[in-house]
């Protein structure tokens, strides 16, 4: 009887975990190339996307989502702070100079820029390009977004 008691007490709680992340993987978004404070000695240079426990899917494409630690979205590369995801987060990201859009699900661009300072940030985007919300993340305020890197080029 006190197990059948203390289960009733316990149930209700286990039941409102249930739409929660609590015990996924941290998901990360990062640019793994290249590096914070990189000196590139050509204006072409490539960019690798890093990422973990997402599920890159292209643009337009919702995947099915069977499991609630599931988070898929495409990259968005802003170069120099042209748009704040932080401060949009309820609008999709635009299509605007200096925010590079990968629907396709690519996860490397080779990118061609002139002489200069610069910085990269990744954001990821949904099937709708709407800037992707993880719970259970040490991304920036809850978003799907990677540290921001600078680079130059001489």
């Amino acid at each position: 009887m006190k197990i059948f008691i203390l289960l009733m007490f316990i149930s209700p709680f286990v039941a409102s975990l249930e739409n929660t992340r609590i015990g996924c993987d941290e998901v990360e978004l990062f640019i793994a190339n290249p590096k914070d404070g990189s000196i590139l000695d050509s204006k072409e240079f490539k960019v690798e996307f890093g990422s973990e426990n997402i599920l890159i899917s292209p643009a337009g494409v919702n995947p099915e989502k069977k499991d609630k630690c599931l988070i898929s979205g495409h990259h968005h590369l802003i170069i120099n702070n042209a748009y704040d995801v932080n401060e949009k987060r309820n609008d999709p990201i635009p299509f605007e100079r200096n925010i590079l859009h990968f629907g396709g699900g690519q996860t490397e661009a080779t990118l061609s820029l002139p002489p200069g300072k610069y910085t990269l940030q990744l954001a990821l985007g949904d099937y709708e390009h709407m800037p992707v919300q993880v719970s259970n993340s040490n991304q920036t305020n809850g978003l799907a977004v990677s540290k921001i890197v600078s680079i130059e080029i001489l």
